[in-house]
C-alpha cells in the first residue's frame, strides 16, 4: 500500500507548484529529473522513487525495495533477509535461513520438494527422509535420518555415507572406495588413480594420473615429510609448512623457513621474500612488490595492448587503474572505510564514508544510500550529480540546467530559458525567463514584473 501511496503524495505535491518542474527541498523532499527519469527523494535516504521508460525503483530504507528494468525484477525485504528474483533464468525466492525456492525446487526448512527438467518430481522432509534429484552436482541425493544414511549418484558412479563423514563406500565402472574416518581409508580407479591414508591427515599415500605420460605419487608422515614426485618435478617438505624444496626443469623454489625466507627462479619468473620487509614476484606479464607485508602491496600486470597498475594497502584498500593502448579507461580507489571513487568508460562515482565494502544491487538499493554522508556521480555527457548529507546540499547538471540547494536557505536553478531563486525553502521565489519576471510569496501570491 505504501509503495502505491507515497509516489502519489509526491507527484501531487509536485504539480501543486506550477511555475517550475522540480522541486527541491532536500533532505524533505527532492522532486525532478535525471537522465530522463522522473525521481522523488524523502527524508534523507529513506525514501525514493525513480520512473522511467525502462526502469522504476522504489526504496523504504532500510526496510524494502523493489525495482524493474527490461531484463530483472528484484525484491529485497530487510535485506539480505527477504529476496525475490526474476529474469532470464526464471523466478528465485529466498528467505534466509528458511524458504530458497527456485524454478525447479522449493525449500521451505524443513520440507523440500522439485521437479527435474525432464519433469520428474521429488521432495522430503529434512532430517527424516527425502529424495533430491539434479541437485548439488548429483543426479540423485537420497537420505534417511540424516547423517545417518546418504546415498547419491553422478552417471554410474554411486556413493553410500553411515554416520557421515565416517563410513563411506563408493562403487562405479573399475571404481572402489571405503573410508573408516579419519581411521582408515582407500579410493582406487583402475588405469587413472590410487589413494589411501591411515590415521588421517598423518599417513597419506597415493598414486595419481596415471593413465597420462605424466604420473605423480605423493607421500606424507604429517608433518613431519611430505614428498610429491612426477618425471617433471619432484617437491619435498620437511615440518610442514616450513621448510620446502620444489624443482622442474626449469624452476626452483626454496622456503627456508616459510612463509620469513623464500626464493624462486626460472626463465620466465622471479621470486624472493624476507618477510615482514619485502616480497619481490616478477613473470612475463606480471610484477609486484611487498613491503612490511601486509602493509602495502604494488602490482603491474601487462596484457595484450592492456596494463592493469593496482596498489594494495593491508589488502583491503585498493589503487587501481587499467590502461588500454595507453589511454586510461578504468579507475578505482577504495580507502576502506572512508572513501570510494569508480571511474569506468562512461561514469564516475564517488561516495564516503564507505564503511561496507559490498557492491550488490540489493545492498545498493536498500542499504547504502544510508550510509553515505557525501555522493558524486559524473558521465561522459557531462551530467553531474552531487549531494552532501543526503541533499541537505546538492549540485544538479544535466545538458545546460544547473541546479544549486542548500536546505532552507535557498536554490538556484538556470536554463538558457529561466532562472530560478528560491529563498528559504520556498517561501520567497524570484523566477525569470525571456519575456517575464515573477516573484512569487508564501507559495500562493505571484506578482508579475515588467522587464
Amino acid at each position: 500500500m505504501l509503495k502505491r501511496i507515497f509516489p502519489l503524495i509526491c507527484f501531487w505535491f509536485a504539480i501543486s507548484f506550477p511555475a517550475y518542474a522540480d522541486i527541491n527541498t532536500a533532505p524533505l523532499l527532492r522532486y525532478q529529473t535525471w537522465h530522463g527519469e522522473r525521481e522523488i527523494d524523502a527524508l534523507g535516504p529513506l525514501f525514493s522513487y525513480t520512473s522511467g521508460p525502462k526502469h522504476k525503483l522504489f526504496a523504504f530504507r532500510p526496510l524494502f525495495s523493489y525495482e524493474r528494468n527490461d531484463q530483472t525484477l528484484s525484491w529485497d525485504i530487510f535485506y539480505p533477509i527477504i529476496r525475490y528474483k526474476k529474469d532470464s533464468f526464471g523466478p528465485s525466492f529466498h528467505f534466509f535461513p528458511f524458504i530458497n525456492a527456485g524454478t525447479n525446487y522449493k525449500e521451505v526448512f524443513p520440507f523440500f520438494w522439485g521437479k527435474t527438467r525432464e519433469g520428474e518430481r521429488y521432495g522430503g522432509f529434512f532430517p527424516f527422509y527425502g529424495k533430491m534429484k539434479q541437485r548439488y552436482d548429483r543426479d540423485e541425493i537420497e537420505f534417511f535420518l540424516w547423517p545417518l544414511y546418504i546415498h547419491s549418484s553422478k552417471g554410474e558412479f554411486h556413493t553410500t555415507h553411515f554416520l557421515w563423514p565416517v563410513f563411506t563406500f563408493t562403487n562405479g565402472p573399475q571404481r572402489r572406495a571405503f573410508k573408516f574416518f579419519p581411521l582408515y581409508g582407500y579410493d582406487t580407479k583402475e588405469g587413472e588413480f590410487e589413494k589411501h591414508y591411515l590415521f588421517w591427515p598423518i599417513f597419506i599415500w597415493q598414486k595419481t594420473r596415471l593413465n597420462t605420460d605424466r604420473p605423480q605419487s605423493y607421500f606424507s608422515v604429517f608433518p613431519f615429510w611430505v614428498s610429491e614426485k612426477s618425471p617433471e618435478m619432484c617437491s619435498y617438505t620437511f615440518l610442514w609448512p616450513f621448510f620446502r624444496y620444489y624443482r622442474n626443469k626449469y624452476y626452483r623454489h626454496y622456503d627456508f623457513p616459510w612463509p620469513l625466507l623464500g626464493y624462486s627462479r626460472d626463465k620466465a619468473v622471479k621470486s624472493f621474500s624476507l618477510l615482514p620487509l619485502v616480497k619481490y614476484e616478477e613473470s612475463k606479464h606480471q610484477k609486484s612488490v611487498f613491503l612490511f607485508y601486509p602493509l602495502y602491496k604494488y602490482e603491474i600486470e601487462k596484457k595484450k595492448n592492456e596494463t592493469i597498475t593496482t596498489t594494495y594497502i593491508l589488502f583491503i584498500n585498493r589503487y587501481e587503474r587499467w590502461f588500454k593502448n595507453g589511454k586510461l579507461y578504468f579507475k578505482l580507489v577504495r580507502f576502506w572505510p572512508f572513501f570510494y571513487y569508480r571511474l569506468d568508460e562512461d561514469r564516475e562515482k564517488t561516495y564516503f564514508p564507505a564503511i561496507i565494502p559490498i557492491e550488490d544491487p540489493g545492498f545498493e538499493r536498500v542499504l547504502a544510500p544510508i550510509f553515505r554522508i557525501y555522493y558524486h556521480e559524473k558521465d561522459n555527457a557531462g551530467n553531474v550529480y552531487t549531494k552532501w548529507f543526503w541533499g541537505l546540499y546538492s549540485y544538479h547538471k544535466e545538458g545546460k540546467k544547473e541546479t544549486y540547494h542548500l536546505f532552507p536557505l535557498f536554490n538556484w536553478e538556470k536554463t538558457p530559458e529561466k532562472k530560478r531563486l528560491s529563498l528559504l525553502a520556498g517561501l520567497f521565489q524570484s523566477i525569470t525567463n525571456k519575456k517575464s519576471h515573477y516573484l512569487k510569496v508564501l507559495y500562493l501570491f505571484n506578482f508579475k514584473l515588467n522587464k
